[in-house]
Parts: C-alpha cells; sequence; structure tokens
C-alpha cells in the first residue's frame, strides 16, 4: 500500500509573521473536545535529599539543579529556591491520600476527601497514620495556584504534607485574614486578590534533614488579567485533576 504524505506549499509566511488577530480567529480550535478529565496540572515539589536529579549516578542527573531547588513536575523546569517564586493563589482543597507501605510494593491505594478516614486510622511508631487493612493515609493540602513569570501565567498545584501542613495551615491564615474596604465595609477579598512568594529553607528534626517551604506575602493583584485568569483556573479545579496531581510520599 503506497503511503499517502502531505505536500507542504512553499511559503515565506512563518509562524513569527502571522497576525496575532489570525491566531485569534482560531483560538480554541482543535481543543474542543479536551476537558479538565484530560489535563494534567503540574505540581511544583522541591528537590530533596537523594532526589535523582542531584545524582550523579542516575539518568535524570542536572548538574545545574541542587537541594532545596523547586521542579515542575510536567516540564522539569527548575527555579532556584533560595530566589524563589511568585504565585497566586487560586484556590485549596485538603485531601486524604491512601498508600500501600512501601514493603508491600507501595503506590497509592485511591483518595478520600471525607476526614472522617482518620477516624478508621491509628497512629503507628513512625507517626503515620495505619488503617486495618495495613494502608496509610497521608493528609494532603493541595494548594492550586498560578505561577507568575513576567506575562506568562502557569496553572500548577503545591502539595504540602507531613512537616509541611503547619505551613499550609499559615498559609490558608494569611489569605483568611485579608482585608480591603467596600463602602465602608471591611470584606475578605477572594484568595487570588494578592500575591506571595514562595522561596525553601533547610529544615531537620530527630528524623532528619530536608528542605520546606517559606511563605510571604507580596501584595495585592494590580492586573486585571492576571485577577481573572486565576478566577478561572479556580474554577476548573475538579476532583479529578486532584487524581492526576496526587504527590510522592516524603520520608519526614
Amino acid at each position: 500500500m503506497e503511503k499517502e504524505t502531505i505536500e507542504r506549499e512553499p511559503s515565506n509566511q512563518s509562524l513569527a509573521t502571522i497576525d496575532v488577530a489570525v491566531l485569534a480567529e482560531d483560538e480554541g480550535a482543535g481543543l474542543e473536545n479536551v476537558s479538565s478529565d484530560d489535563l494534567l496540572i503540574p505540581s511544583l515539589k522541591l528537590v530533596q535529599k537523594g532526589s535523582p536529579f542531584v545524582d550523579p549516578t542516575e539518568s535524570n542527573y542536572t548538574e545545574e539543579v541542587t537541594v532545596g531547588d523547586i521542579i515542575n513536575s510536567v516540564t522539569n523546569e527548575f527555579y532556584d529556591g533560595s530566589t524563589g517564586i511568585t504565585v497566586v493563589p487560586a484556590a485549596y482543597r485538603r485531601v486524604f491520600l491512601e498508600y500501600v507501605p512501601r514493603e508491600a510494593g507501595g503506590g497509592l491505594a485511591g483518595f478520600h476527601e471525607d476526614p472522617a478516614i482518620l477516624s478508621q486510622t491509628h497512629r503507628d511508631e513512625m507517626g503515620k497514620d495505619v488503617l486495618p487493612s495495613g494502608n496509610y493515609i497521608q493528609t494532603t493540602a493541595n494548594h492550586y495556584v498560578l505561577l507568575v513569570e513576567g506575562e506568562k501565567y502557569t496553572p500548577v498545584m503545591i502539595a504540602m504534607y507531613s512537616s509541611q501542613l503547619k505551613k499550609s495551615r499559615r498559609w490558608n491564615s494569611i489569605m483568611a485574614g485579608q482585608r480591603i474596604m467596600n463602602g465602608g465595609k471591611a470584606i475578605v477579598p477572594a484568595s487570588y486578590s494578592h500575591k506571595y512568594h514562595l522561596s525553601t529553607v533547610a529544615e531537620k528534626n530527630s528524623k532528619g534533614s530536608w528542605f520546606g517551604w517559606k511563605i510571604d506575602l507580596v501584595g495585592q493583584v494590580g492586573d486585571i488579567q492576571l485577577y481573572n485568569t486565576a478566577k478561572e483556573f479556580a474554577k476548573s479545579t475538579t476532583a479529578s485533576e486532584i487524581a492526576a496531581t496526587t504527590p510522592t510520599v516524603e520520608s519526614f
């Protein structure tokens, strides 16, 4: 059977010369059947000791990356942890991830949104919430944010668990504590009304050392496009996206 080919007509026009009006006219074409169920939200994770990105024996080793940096789980883009990043919070959801113990094969067994699942667990000597089946529950705080890089806004998720749950609660408290005046009345603005700076900091306890998040309020969002983009992202977050962006297990 003769293989069909499509001949490309010679053209001096490149993507760089196409007027933006043409692109605007075809906005979203080819993506009509793509829903939130078909998308994967990248997650931002911290590079810890033992990561393949900092291990010279691993294929993923990257010389420019150091422990404490921030990685995009989908694009593998790295950000200097000490310099940090700017984000706008869009939505928040706490979930309870059920994991199979490593010695039993490991892996994610499911996720729960009802905190009542914790009533079925007991705390083992390592501080894990263990179910009668032997699986354990990892309480996880998912923060859906826009990563702001100039005029580029990237939807990402930051999962906080274990030692970082306290950071999550503090962040939520800062957001809930914001007030703006409206006609003489103080109101609580949307979470995406303010920008935050996220960097990393070294932490340790009796079990070991690691890098955690450092969260600082930057100020109110002044760009209406950024505000509306974050607002739309907040509306789009679904349980299916949570399932697709579950974090790996930390050892602390």
